[in-house]
């Protein structure tokens, strides 16, 4: 009886030991999918060193941790966030790594708020790892208040060299730049090596950024209106356009069904020939046009947002527009199905949720939403599994060969869950510890991340 409490306690508590031996756990490689079972992973200073067969007798100073059994995946990504600014931080970084997102892509931010950061500022407690791009590059002025005006071709290349000079990871391109002022960003990103990523400009099609080496598409910006023939010409007539408004345009709504299977395939050929990444964000726009929670009752994750947001939420169900929503959540639906059919093509996914302030998208848990609905799409638990840990592990090597995630050598950034993964994606929500940089966070811990930032929040009835 005291071996089984001691090892729950272990389970429940952080342990910061440089030295972790996490033993009797089922490794789920996500390479091939193979389970290896019974196995001791043995971590120091952040790294995998050795798996061995379960039960051996950790070496002197090593901490061991009883698995019982349960499945180890290497830690989640959400590729498409907005954490840095508005004091987002805060909340997020708790409810990231409480729902097992070891890392994040921050795809654009506020310049100051994003230099304070990479320099040092951040708020106490662990901190997910992070690939930082650009401000967003737009058109004068920018769609976004963190976006930056682009107003000539110099002005592009003045603003790569800028932005390189800072080192982020990628230059973030947006809906309302000008064709021959995305041409200028991208010759000059081409020239310092840095990746160009981001939205399909509306002045433009997926097949030039494409064909331009843009790294990625976030959003599916004008994926599906590429598939339908005459789309893009009134899209590229109509400079006010921006690329949410765009999904609720009755024009969309009412072309769905000249969509032309062709085309699309053509253009996933070069999706997958180019090795274009898409970035989905499925949870962002089915919160948007979708999901329609009137009470916090509906949702209990409500308490985990600050009141603003909250409140910003609910009133865009009750004040929304009834014709909008039903346009969108039609597009919404097309889109979602697209999804599927990029995955048969071959077409490179990477799992990202927009976390921000965006409507119903909770910081970490919603990753997990996202992935059940590329579940829904036709994607099998391990491709879904696929796109918050192999993938993004993909992204990151940028065409160099990638080690086994589970295996000597790799980063000790591990999720804990109870059962298997790949018979059902929802047991990925069931954590039961987290592996940051080698440091153990047990489940009772991470409930405590999670009721820490609900504290943070006054209750309706305190408000």
């Amino acid at each position: 009886m005291i071996a089984l409490a001691s090892a729950a306690l272990l389970l429940s508590m952080s342990v910061k030991a440089q030295s972790l031996l996490l033993d009797d756990v089922h490794l789920v490689h996500v390479e091939d999918g193979r389970i290896e079972r019974s196995r001791s992973v043995l971590v120091e200073d952040g790294r995998i060193i050795a798996v061995q067969p379960a039960g051996v007798s950790p070496p002197p100073a090593v901490t061991r941790i009883d698995g019982q059994g349960m499945y180890l995946v290497p830690g989640l990504w959400d590729m498409h966030t907005h954490a840095h600014r508005a004091g987002r931080a805060l909340w997020h970084y708790p409810l990231y790594i409480a729902h097992g997102v070891v890392g994040i892509r921050d795809a654009a931010t506020h310049l100051g708020s994003s230099l304070a950061f990479r320099a040092g500022e951040r708020p106490p407690g662990p901190a997910p790892k992070v690939i930082w791009g650009s401000p967003a590059l737009d058109r004068a002025p920018p769609i976004l208040s963190s976006g930056l005006a682009v107003e000539t071709p110099e002005a592009a290349r003045q603003l790569v060299r800028l932005l390189a000079a800072q080192d982020y990871d990628f230059i973030k391109v947006y809906d309302g730049l000008s064709r021959e002022n995305y041409l200028a960003i991208v010759e000059e990103a081409q020239r310092l090596d840095i990746p160009v990523e981001g939205h399909v400009p509306l002045s433009m099609s997926p097949f030039d950024v494409v064909r331009a080496k843009q790294r990625t598409i976030e959003h599916l910006t004008l994926v599906l209106e590429a598939c339908i023939p005459g789309t893009l010409d009134w899209i590229h007539a109509e400079e006010s356009a921006d690329s949410m408004a765009l999904m609720a345009d009755p024009r969309l709504v009412d072309s769905l069904d000249r969509f032309d299977a062709a085309v699309c395939q053509s253009l996933f050929k070069e999706f997958r020939e180019a090795g274009t990444w898409q970035v989905p964000t499925l949870v962002q726009t089915r919160g948007y046009f979708v999901v329609s929670h009137d009470e916090e009752a509906d949702e209990p994750r409500l308490s985990q947002v600050p009141p603003a947001v909250r409140e910003a939420w609910l009133s865009h169900v009750a004040d929304g527009d009834d014709a909008e929503r039903e346009s969108g959540a039609k597009v919404f639906a097309r889109q979602h199905a697209l999804v599927g059919e990029l995955h048969l093509a071959g077409v490179g996914i990477l799992a990202g949720t927009d976390a921000s302030d965006e409507t119903w998208v909770f910081p970490g848990s919603s990753l997990h939403d996202e992935l059940a609905l590329f579940i829904d799409a036709g994607l099998s638990p391990l491709d879904a599994l696929r796109t918050a840990t192999l993938n993004p592990a993909r992204y990151r090597a940028n065409g160099s060969p990638v080690s086994a995630l589970l295996a000597p050598g790799a980063d000790a950034d591990l999720v804990l869950v109870a059962d298997n993964p790949l018979d059902d994606i929802a047991h990925l929500r069931d954590i039961r510890g987290v592996m940051l940089a080698g440091r153990w966070y047990g489940a009772e811990e991470l409930r405590s991340m999670v009721d820490e930032v609900r504290a943070l929040w006054p209750t309706n009835e305190g408000e």
